[in-house]
């Protein structure tokens, strides 16, 4: 994530859990657009903060159909953990600033977890998004 020593996102550098280095230009959140957009335009798809989603959270993602593009795939219709049946989760994506090659490598766009939805921890955020049409 950081091509020609330019940093793409914002995520912990050096020796996790105690020192940040804080080589991207931050050791927790970043103000939105600190990085450049992806090539979609987009900005902060990575990194900073676990965007929570409003599909719940199972264990197993939805299967990928073969040659098939979805138009806004829906989730489980409930919450599904085995490890923590109690715990009501919605899907977070894209990884934190906590995440690092030693503890997380989930700071990509594919990155997947559950969250609970009350959580109260400074890396978990949302993102609104508007329709363009």
């Amino acid at each position: 994530m950081s091509p020609q020593g330019k940093y793409l996102a914002n995520y912990f550098q050096g020796s996790f859990p105690n020192n940040n280095s804080g080589d991207d230009g931050f050791v927790g959140t970043a103000p939105v657009k600190s990085f450049p957009p992806n090539g979609y335009g987009l900005f902060d798809m990575t990194g900073n903060v676990w965007e929570l989603c409003t599909d719940w959270y199972g264990v197993a993602p939805k299967s990928a159909k073969q040659n098939k593009i979805d138009n806004n795939p829906v989730g489980p219709a409930a919450t599904s953990d085995p490890e923590d049946p109690y715990a009501i989760k919605h899907v977070s994506k894209g990884g934190s600033f906590l995440c690092s090659n030693q503890y997380c490598s989930n700071y990509k766009p594919s990155g997947r977890q559950g969250t609970s939805y009350d959580s109260g921890v400074d890396h978990v955020g949302f993102r609104c998004v508007k329709n363009g049409e």
